[in-house]
């Protein structure tokens, strides 16, 4: 049985990534880890907002994984730009419906045709946040 945890170095890591991202004005629709039982670990995926700006987002990333810190935090199996995540991350974005929604695990739901397992949101465009409401 693989170990679940996702590392708060990790976690707090890929925050300062994906914001640093968006700062540099990076095609980043959205940013989530996932456990794949398969491969025994979590992977932080980031989901360029079309298949032609995924080679943009991966430039970006790679750029920046490459300095610390995120060069010791990561490894390379660590983070992976898919843009065959787009439609999971548009559905995942309308199944969240409580802010802060930024690492809460999602465990076992099956929403939009999608099945999700383990997965911790970290960044989502707000207008994937179809049905978000500000918990009080």
């Amino acid at each position: 049985m693989a170990i679940e945890s996702l590392v708060d170095s990790k976690f707090n890591a890929s925050t300062k990534l994906v914001d640093k991202l968006i700062a540099q004005g990076a095609p980043l629709l959205a940013s989530y880890w996932q456990f794949r039982e398969e491969d025994g670990q979590w992977t932080l995926i980031l989901v360029p907002p079309s298949a032609d700006q995924k080679s943009v987002l991966l430039m970006k990333a790679l750029d920046l994984l490459a300095q610390n810190p995120y060069r010791s935090v990561f490894a390379l199996s660590d983070t992976r730009v898919d843009s065959h995540q787009i439609e999971r991350a548009k559905v995942l974005g309308a199944y969240i419906r409580i802010d802060p929604y930024i690492g809460v695990r999602i465990d076992m739901t099956f929403t939009g045709g999608q099945f999700f397992e383990s997965v911790i949101p970290v960044y989502f465009k707000p207008e994937l946040m179809t049905h978000l409401s500000v918990a009080s």
